[in-house]
């Protein structure tokens, strides 16, 4: 009896070990392996296709939105400083060089219209009024001239480098803008960028109170506005364009301007008309 029992628990336990024959589930390891490789592999391709795809614009966080409420803010307290704006106006581009003061909401630049024929000039100008220097060839002066200047009304809205003007002094703020209205507004971040070394986030700005929502509205203007809330640049569509007017705020100090025309710190004139 001692015998059979220990003959049935060597063979069984022979059979166990070494049968080759026992097929463990290894091959269902196999293929549940396999299908995670592949699916894991198909989301890696999804990731980096959508890596590629630029980002929707997006509401605002609360960081981005007191950058916002700032860039204006900052702005003004520089004083002075320089833009460089590039204006697109009836098929030609207008170039403007010069310097703003937006405490004084006054402006002084070069401006050049590669226009057939050419043009170049020297203007100062308010949010009302602009004194123009026409047929201008010694770049932007220390000191302005004393004659020859011809002023007429500002027409932001007949005019895309007039729009344009105004838009400059308005780019400073003696106050913060609302942060808070400002994320709950139409107001969305539309990218991170960089200007130079400089890490910024662009956004579009806030449509006035009635103006048409949608894609077309996003578009109206933009800012680039670094981590301290400084505005290095500002892009728009002005007068009815289709291509953007941009401008270049670079945070360097600067010279003030020279003293305005006397005949630009009288009532501004009636009438008159610009082309541009």
């Amino acid at each position: 009896m001692t015998r059979r029992r220990f003959r049935f628990r060597f063979r069984f336990r022979f059979r166990f070990c070494f049968d080759f024959s026992f097929r463990p589930r290894f091959h269902f390891s196999f293929r549940f392996a396999t299908v995670a490789a592949c699916l894991l592999a198909l989301a890696a391709c999804r990731t980096a296709e959508d890596a590629g795809r630029p980002a929707a614009p997006r509401p605002l966080t609360a960081d981005e939105a007191d950058r916002l409420a700032l860039a204006r803010f900052t702005t003004y307290r520089r004083g002075t400083g320089d833009v460089s704006v590039t204006v697109p106006s009836r098929g030609s581009t207008i170039t403007l060089t010069g310097r703003i003061d937006w405490r004084r909401h006054h402006g002084y630049a070069e401006v050049r219209d590669n226009a057939d024929p050419p043009a170049r000039e020297l203007i100062h100008w308010t949010p009302t009024a602009v004194a123009t220097r026409p047929h201008w060839n010694g770049g932007l002066p220390g000191e302005s001239p004393s004659s020859g200047w011809e002023v007429h009304r500002l027409l932001p809205h007949g005019s895309a480098l007039d729009a344009a003007l105004l838009l400059l002094l308005n780019l400073g703020s003696d106050r913060p803008d609302n942060a808070q209205l400002l994320a709950r507004s139409d107001a969305r971040w539309v990218r991170d960028d960089r200007i130079g070394d400089t890490a910024v986030f662009v956004a579009s700005g806030p449509g006035a109170p009635g103006s048409p929502a949608g894609r077309d509205r996003l578009a109206s203007t933009r800012y680039w506005i670094d981590r301290d809330g400084r505005l290095l640049r500002f892009t728009a569509r002005t007068a009815g364009e289709a291509l953007w007017t941009s401008t270049d705020l670079p945070p360097h100090p600067t010279s003030s301007l020279p003293p305005a025309p006397p005949e630009l710190s009288g009532p501004a004139p009636e009438g008159g008309t610009r082309d541009g």
